[in-house]
């Protein structure tokens, strides 16, 4: 493991971009953030963000803010824009190993714990799209370097509050869920620990800080917001996510539940997690303990909860299984996730499962066959390979191979909405109205539209619409509309059927009044 970390660096990289190309813009959420950034680029206006011209206050404004920055350089590109999330998980894998010299410089764990991240297949795939957990991942680096450099007595916490900022700014306050767990048990790790008057005058100082710096954005929003915005930026959302209602609202034990998924492949090796023995004397184990424990349990006991809010505490993971992998034996459990995945892709791949429901996407089934194949493949090189070569190759391997069924089968054209954006953008002039209950911007940015889709919600709303926009079109999904006639054209989308209507089709609704 010894080397340089850049070559792992640029590995991931191409991993990224590879996984980025083999699968189309995904809805809702990739659409989505692609639609607020395109918007922000037409308005102008970096803080006020709007998604199919309403205000869109779920989120905070940097990352549409940095893809504004690249198509300012390159223009505006789809596939751009999708590379800064994965450009920011590529820094991940740089902080983590940054975090590995720095708990054990007696070690070179940096690129070995580098390569241990970039295997789970977690981190890949969340790692490549465009979302916010990887940035956020960033920040939460920051802060936990800044909290190691206190607790040995070297100060820091000025750094902690400029991670603190640039954790809101990448989604909100949630940067505090995961950092003040780490310092609220600041004496249970740390080699030397402030005392707790220093601790919590120094947390005031870095909390200053934050403020300080995030109110250059808040400050200036929320005085020219309406009412209605600044309830939703500063209460309705985070309030909603902790006590449900909002989105994502799943049991307490949907996170641990899924820790098998979650810690493929490294978790699956019972000789290393022996490797861990001992290892709870060492003060950067504690931590990454706290750190990792404390991300898994806050975000069970919140209501919301998706897998991808966990991404910023897979350094830890990464750190604490390379501390391991220096004592662990050889020996792992990885042939039964790997046969049991062969089993089953080729079960549907050669016909012995009949694809029913949404599998039918699945076609043609030769990529799930490949896939099984590959996957017996792989119960012989992890086998025959050390740990670390063999489940990074385990990882990426899968990771790649799933990729590859995406972009071989019905799943890529079920799920690209391009095809329905170009016929809707030579009817954008006209004027276009959505005719479902629920429209997220899907298609605002694949159409490069330049005004917001009409969500008409009354029939009298419709009929008004109709006769401003007699020659606009009606598009939305064919089995969730009030619209009677039958559509005049239909696409497949998001794995559902996508009609377009003509504009007098409006009036025809079953009234929802």
């Amino acid at each position: 493991m010894q080397g340089k970390i850049w070559p792992i660096l640029i590995g991931v990289a191409v991993v990224l971009a590879c996984m980025v190309a083999l699968r189309p813009l995904l809805p809702i959420d990739e659409t989505r953030y692609l639609s607020v950034a395109w918007e922000m680029r037409l308005s102008g206006d970096p803080v006020h963000l709007t998604k199919n011209g309403e205000m869109y206050t779920h989120k905070t404004p940097l990352l549409f803010a940095m893809i504004n920055l690249v198509w300012l350089v390159v223009g505006v590109s789809e596939f751009a824009a999708r590379l800064v999330g994965p450009a920011c998980a590529v820094g991940m894998v740089a902080g983590t190993a940054a975090l590995a010299r720095r708990f054990w410089p007696q070690h070179d764990l940096g690129p070995r714990a580098a390569l241990i991240l970039a295997g789970f297949p977690v981190f890949l795939i969340y790692g490549s799209a465009t979302m916010f957990d990887a940035l956020l991942a960033l920040a939460v680096l920051a802060g936990v370097a800044a909290l190691w450099r206190i607790g040995q007595g070297k100060g820091g916490w000025v750094g902690f509050g400029l991670a603190l900022a640039f954790g809101v700014y990448a989604k909100g306050p949630v940067i505090f869920v995961h950092l003040m767990p780490i310092l609220l048990t600041l004496p249970l790790w740390a080699a030397e620990p402030p005392r707790p008057a220093q601790i919590a005058k120094g947390f005031a100082g870095a909390l200053l800080v934050a403020l300080a710096l995030v109110a250059l954005w808040l400050v200036p929003t929320l005085l020219t917001a309406t009412p209605e915005f600044r309830t939703e930026l500063l209460w309705t959302q985070s309030a909603a996510r902790v006590a449900g209602g909002l989105a994502h609202d799943r049991p307490f034990w949907f996170l641990i539940a899924l820790l098998p998924l979650l810690l493929f492949p490294w978790g699956w090796s019972i000789r290393l997690w022996q490797g861990f023995g001992g290892a709870w004397a060492d003060p950067a184990i504690r931590l990454c303990t706290i750190w990792a424990i404390s991300t898994l349990l806050l975000f069970s006991l919140i209501s919301g909860k998706q897998a991808h809010y966990l991404l910023p505490a897979y350094p830890a993971l990464a750190l604490l299984f390379g501390y391991a992998s220096l004592k662990a034996k050889c020996g792992s459990q990885l042939w039964l996730p790997l046969l049991a995945i062969a089993a089953g892709a080729g079960a549907l791949g050669l016909g012995f499962v009949p694809a029913v429901g949404e599998l039918v996407l699945l076609a043609p089934y030769w990529p799930l066959t490949a896939l099984a194949a590959m996957s017996l493949a792989l119960v012989l090189t992890t086998t025959l390979l050390p740990r670390i070569p063999g489940h990074l190759l385990a990882g990426v391997a899968l990771t790649l191979g799933l990729h590859g069924v995406v972009a071989l089968t019905g799943l890529y054209p079920a799920y690209d909405g391009r095809p329905l954006a170009a016929a809707l953008a030579t009817h954008a002039p006209d004027g276009l109205a959505v005719a479902n209950a629920e429209y997220h911007a899907e298609i605002n940015f694949l159409a490069r539209l330049t005004a917001p889709v009409a969500m008409p919600q009354t029939k009298a709303d419709w009929q008004a619409w109709a006769a401003a926009h007699p020659q606009g079109v009606i598009f939305g999904r064919v089995k969730e509309n009030p619209l009677t006639a039958a559509p005049q054209e239909v696409f497949s989308y998001m794995g559902q059927a996508w009609g377009l209507w003509p504009a007098p089709a409006g009036p025809a609704l079953i009234s929802r009044e």
